[in-house]
């Protein structure tokens, strides 16, 4: 047999003897002679050296407690914890030897392994998980926040909806607003935690002193936010800010608190907001929120203007309307579902509070001058009352329009509850017409006949916990309860409560016990409303 001259290629198992390898293959003389594995691989080298001596491979050493390389089942190799990596045998391994061979010492077999030898290991082949493709959004929101945001979401906002086109609009515009402005988010949960206390507490009148307090402390927060982007006005949008006041004054107007004068500074705030930005139509026209924000407003606006204290000034600047109101074309009216009146009531209603300024000014100071004599209030409250009734006879004749996304889709039983609640509204004008303007009293036909017919409106709706046009008839049923006498006292009376019960609506319970209050001190002395909040300072908003 030739003998081999120096190996540079030779078997796995000649260069770990360190002997001459023929080189023949699949097995070279030796390995053939002692009847074992051959098998050729090439080493690994880094940098012109061995793995065990690079740098790689020191830090990867087993010796050190690092990593160790380790041969896959499919004929690869990991790199894996020397601690943990586990030789699993196999007849396939290149360091298995023959129980046979023995024409060796045993001990002239075994070689100290180096970092370049492979070990054996399982390998999983699971797919690691997929990432999950949910995306937790809210995820900077503490979880008790996160908890009310949630209960506004799916309660609160649905209490405060007529329909769910309403709420959809609503959700849609404020609830991602909310999202990026801490003061509007903080006003929406203080709103949420109110009507959740109100939904859960068992007490007969006042919240318990921890909603209280957090109510308080969220309310606190929104205002002090507010204050910093009122600062600076590029830190939010306008709509942002007039949203966070809108809903604080939300906040002030349903909670049913004792302070009754609270809301205004939130109103007034809002209408600041807004006459900065009445010179411009381009930012309403881009954004629709401001449009919402808008509506919500002059609604605000024109309740505002009938409440006792009304609109500063009277809001008006020369006696009267100039028009007949209901003479607007037909097409161009619409009842508006958030709202659930007609655009045009509410300036009537700013109309009534004008006049009735007016006329309260000149029974208070004789002496003045007015700026309208009795003629002319007389005129007024003639033109008024003729609008009204223009307006009822154009909502009952014709198909009326709903100016919301899918209003066309309501069914008749719904179309005909939002009539009604309109019809409500314009009766409540009425009311002020014939009591505030024309000066007639409590027990007229004109205004005993609106007082039954808000009533039976409100009597024909449809009971429901949500989504209801019951959520803004509290106005015209506290404005009739004002004038009402025996029965509807009491039908009124079990209105709101059923209300109440149906809604949680603090502002329902409230409106009932300022009525209570009123019905017992006009039954001795006769007084009416507008005396007896004057007297007690009340400024009272039954929204």
């Amino acid at each position: 047999m030739t003998i081999p001259s120096r190996s540079w290629n030779g078997c796995v198992r000649c260069r770990k003897r360190r002997q001459k390898c023929g080189e023949q293959k699949p097995q070279c003389v030796r390995c053939e002679k002692d009847q074992v594995d051959c098998s050729y691989q090439k080493p690994l080298r880094f940098g012109g050296r061995p793995f065990a001596q690079s740098r790689f491979g020191a830090c990867l050493s087993k010796n050190t407690g690092g990593a160790r390389k380790a041969a896959t089942i499919d004929g690869g190799f990991v790199y894996t914890s020397a601690s943990i990596a586990k030789v699993v045998p196999s007849e396939t391994s290149p360091c298995k030897l023959d129980p046979a061979a023995g024409t060796e010492p045993l001990e002239a077999e075994q070689v100290i392994e180096d970092e370049t030898s492979l070990d054996l290991i399982q390998v999983s082949k699971r797919l690691p998980d997929p990432i999950s493709s949910h995306v937790d959004i809210l995820s900077f929101i503490p979880g008790n926040n996160r908890a009310l945001l949630q209960y506004f979401t799916c309660n609160a906002s649905m209490a405060l909806a007529t329909h769910a086109f309403v709420h959809q609009e609503v959700c849609e515009l404020i609830l991602p607003m909310a999202l990026g402005n801490p003061a509007l988010l903080h006003a929406t949960l203080a709103l949420a935690a109110i009507h959740r206390n109100s939904l859960t507490s068992m007490a007969e009148n006042e919240m318990d002193d921890g909603a209280q307090r957090l109510v308080t402390h969220l309310t606190a927060t929104s205002i002090r936010h507010l204050r910093r982007d009122l600062q600076d006005p590029r830190s939010s949008p306008l709509a942002a800010k007039v949203a966070t006041t809108r809903t604080l004054f939300l906040c002030e107007a349903i909670s049913g608190s004792h302070s009754l004068r609270a809301w205004r500074a939130h109103f007034l705030g809002a209408r600041a907001l807004l006459s900065s930005h009445a010179g411009s139509s381009q930012g309403f026209e881009q954004d629709p929120s401001l449009l919402f924000l808008q509506r919500w407003y002059n609604i605000t606006e024109a309740l505002v203007a009938i409440t006792t204290d009304g609109l500063s000034a009277g809001q008006i600047a020369c006696g009267g309307p100039r028009y007949l109101i209901g003479e607007a074309e037909e097409a161009d009216v619409c009842i508006d579902m958030y709202t659930g009146c007609a655009e045009d009531i509410s300036v009537v209603f700013r109309e009534i509070g004008a006049v009735a300024w007016e006329r309260r000014r000149a029974a208070d100071d004789p002496g003045r001058h007015p700026r309208l004599s009795e003629q002319d209030f007389l005129r007024e409250a003639d033109l008024l009352e003729m609008s009204v009734r223009r307006m009822i006879e154009r909502d009952k004749a014709r198909s009326t329009v709903f100016n919301i996304p899918g209003g066309r889709d309501l069914s008749v039983e719904e179309s005909k509850e939002f009539l009604l609640c309109n019809e409500a509204y314009q009766h409540t004008a009425l009311i002020h017409i014939h009591r505030r303007v024309r000066r007639l009293p409590p027990n007229a036909a004109a205004v005993q006949a609106s007082v039954q017919r808000i009533i039976e409106c409100v009597e024909s709706i449809r009971p429901a916990a949500t989504l209801s046009p019951l959520t803004l008839l509290t106005t015209p049923l506290f404005t009739a309860g004002c004038e009402a006498a025996g029965p509807e006292r009491c039908k009124i009376a079990q209105l709101l409560t059923n209300m109440f019960t149906l809604l949680r609506l603090p502002n329902m319970k409230r409106a009932l016990q300022v009525l209570e209050a009123f019905w017992r001190v006009s039954e001795v002395s006769g007084i009416d409303w507008e005396d007896f909040s004057r007297q007690r300072n009340w400024d009272f908003l039954p929204y």
